[in-house]
C-alpha cells in the first residue's frame, strides 16, 4: 500500500500531475494533520509506504523533526524516518514561491496563464479548493513540467522511485 499526504490543496494538485495513480494521493489539510497520519503510521505499525509533503514551514511539527534529510536538491528536501518506508518531502519555502523559483529556471512567466507573480498573492490564490481542476493551474503544471523545470523534474523523480521501489 502507498498513500501519499500532501498538505494543501496547490500540492495535492502538483503530486497528483506527477504521479500514475492519483487514488494513491490523499488530500490531508495543514501540516499538522500529515505529521499526526505519519505518526499514526508509525505507531500502529501500518504496513506500506507513507509520504507526506509538505511546506517548509517556521513551525514544524515536533513528529516529524525526527525525519533525517537524504538529501536536498532543487528547492525539494527529501527525508526519511530511520530505516521504515516513511517519507517526507518539504517544498521549499511553499509551493508559490516553489512554482515561481522553477516557473523563472525556465522562462514560463506565470502571468500568462492568469497568475499574481507576487508570492502572498500567488499563494492566497493557491490555497483555493478548486485549484486542482483550474485549468491554467494545470496547464501550467504540465509546461513546467515540458520545460523541465528542475524542482518539478526532481519532484517526479524522487516521487517515481519511491514509487516503484
Amino acid at each position: 500500500m502507498l498513500q501519499v499526504y500532501p498538505e494543501c490543496y496547490a500540492d495535492t494538485a502538483l503530486i497528483q500531475f506527477l504521479i500514475t495513480n492519483p487514488l494513491d494521493v490523499v488530500h490531508i489539510y495543514g501540516i499538522p494533520n500529515v505529521a499526526k497520519e505519519l505518526k499514526e503510521a508509525n505507531d500502529f505499525n501500518k504496513p506500506g509506504r507513507f509520504i507526506g509533503v509538505v511546506d517548509k514551514d517556521k513551525r514544524t511539527p515536533p513528529y516529524l523533526l525526527t525525519f533525517d534529510t537524504v538529501h536536498e536538491t532543487n528547492k525539494v528536501c527529501f527525508k526519511r524516518k530511520n530505516s521504515l518506508p516513511h517519507y517526507l518531502i518539504v517544498i521549499d519555502k511553499a509551493i508559490e514561491s516553489f512554482l515561481l523559483w522553477n516557473a523563472a529556471q525556465v522562462s514560463i512567466n506565470i502571468i500568462d496563464y492568469g497568475f499574481p507573480d507576487e508570492v502572498k498573492t500567488l499563494g492566497k490564490v493557491l490555497k483555493t479548493s478548486a485549484i486542482g481542476s483550474n485549468p491554467d493551474y494545470l496547464r501550467l503544471l504540465a509546461d513546467l513540467h515540458a520545460k523541465q523545470a528542475p524542482g518539478i523534474l526532481t519532484l517526479e523523480r524522487l516521487l517515481n522511485d519511491l514509487i516503484t521501489t
